[in-house]
C-alpha cells in the first residue's frame, strides 16, 4: 500500500469515490464506520450508490453529477445530522469529469461571510 493510500485509509473523515454512473470505486475505513453508525447499509466498493441511498437521493445525485460534468458547478456541500452532531458533506468532481470524491467532515465547516 502506498503512503497516499495509507493517508486516505487512515483519515478521520469519510471518503467515498464514485464514477459518473454512481458506482463506488473507493471508500476509506472511516466511510464504512460512519455508514455503520448512521445505520446506512449497502456501501460497498464495486456496487452502485443506489444500494445505500433512497431513490429520491439517487435522483438528486444524478442531477449533481450532471452539473459537475457540464461544469456548471465545481463543488457541492450540505450538512446533515450525524451520530455526534453536524456532518458537512463536500463533493467535488475529478478533473477529467469522470467521477466525484465525497468527503464527510464530522463537524460544521464555517462558511465565508
Amino acid at each position: 500500500m502506498s503512503d497516499n493510500a495509507k493517508t486516505w485509509d487512515n483519515l478521520h473523515s469519510a471518503v467515498v469515490v464514485s464514477d459518473r454512473d454512481l458506482n463506488v470505486t473507493y471508500a476509506n475505513k472511516r466511510a464504512f464506520e460512519l455508514f455503520e453508525q448512521l445505520e446506512i447499509v449497502g456501501l460497498e466498493v464495486g456496487k452502485n450508490m443506489a444500494c445505500c441511498h433512497q431513490p429520491e437521493t439517487i435522483v438528486k445525485l444524478k442531477e449533481l453529477y450532471q452539473a459537475f460534468a457540464d461544469k456548471k458547478i465545481k463543488v457541492h456541500s450540505h450538512t446533515a445530522e450525524g451520530p455526534e452532531g453536524t456532518l458537512t458533506v463536500v463533493a467535488v468532481p475529478f478533473f477529467d469529469g469522470n467521477g466525484v470524491v465525497e468527503m464527510v467532515f464530522e463537524s460544521e465547516i464555517a462558511k465565508p461571510a
